[in-house]
């Protein structure tokens, strides 16, 4: 006997309904608490609740601090230089790769180990330092530019000079390759781009640093054999930087800072900062 059409369709009907009736999607409270907002919300605060009664103190974030001292680097609009200098420090396998993974920090905050900043968020710094060539590289201190670095000096500018600013102490291996020289030289002493400031001046005239030279501070280290006058400006810097380091070295108020291993020369006195 054969089932009349209107049967199968509706025996058809009753096997969907059956399976709709079935199936229903998990209600919120089937569902774990941290599948739900808000009842992952009002556990939070229960734990927290319960943590602060007990005298339990939860951590939270570090607090970030402004870094002192610390290094900047400082850039301006349509420099550039300040561009190729980014770029190159940037690349992968480039300075700033290899400075990340020894522990540094580089950015925009005051918190870092280098601070990437455009010259027009300290106006007052640039103009006190007379900051005039960009992009500069100094460590600042207290407000003050304590130590920079000088392009053109056959110093490159990677983590050895970032090193140096930053703790004031030297830890360049032996045999690095220099740099071409692009600033004036006589030839009488050999030059470098890590620069201290003089007396607190960080661009001093030839005729300061003449005279600084010639001072007691560091009259009695010059060779009798040294014709300073006929130096050009930046032998006298590099000289005056070997003097000063000198001095360091030989001073027992320099002493070892915890961070990157370098010298804590700003702890130890107004000489020690370089003036």
């Amino acid at each position: 006997m054969k089932t009349p059409i209107w049967h199968s369709r509706l025996l058809l009907q009753a096997a969907l309904l059956l399976t709709l009736l079935a199936w229903r999607p998990a209600d919120a409270k089937d569902q774990p608490a941290s599948a739900n907002p808000s009842s992952r919300s009002s556990e939070l605060e229960q734990t927290a609740a319960e943590t602060s009664s007990k005298g339990i103190t939860v951590p939270g974030p570090p607090k970030l601090t402004t870094r002192d001292p610390r290094v900047l680097l400082i850039t301006a609009p349509d420099c550039e230089e300040c561009f190729r200098v980014l770029i190159k420090l940037r690349s992968p396998g480039g300075q700033f790769e290899a400075m990340r993974s020894r522990g540094w920090s580089i950015g925009a905050g005051d918190y870092n180990h280098v601070q990437i900043v455009d010259r027009d968020t300290f106006p007052e710094l640039i103009k006190k330092a007379q900051i005039q060539e960009y992009p500069a590289v100094v460590c600042v201190s207290d407000g003050e530019v304590i130590r920079g670095f000088k392009s053109g000096c056959t110093t490159p500018l990677d983590a050895w000079t970032f090193g140096w600013l930053l703790s004031g102490k030297n830890e360049r291996t032996a045999g690095f390759v220099a740099e071409p020289a692009r600033v004036e030289s006589t030839g009488s002493y050999r030059l470098r781009g890590n620069h201290w400031s003089v007396d607190g001046d960080w661009n001093p005239t030839r005729a300061v640093v003449l005279t600084h030279l010639r001072s007691p501070s560091h009259g009695y280290q010059v060779a009798a054999g040294y014709k300073l006058e006929a130096w050009s400006y930046e032998e006298l810097r590099s000289l005056h930087d070997d003097l000063h380091e000198q001095e360091l070295a030989n001073n027992p108020a320099a002493r070892m800072s915890p961070s990157f291993g370098g010298a804590d020369n700003l702890g130890a006195g107004r000489k020690l900062q370089g003036r």
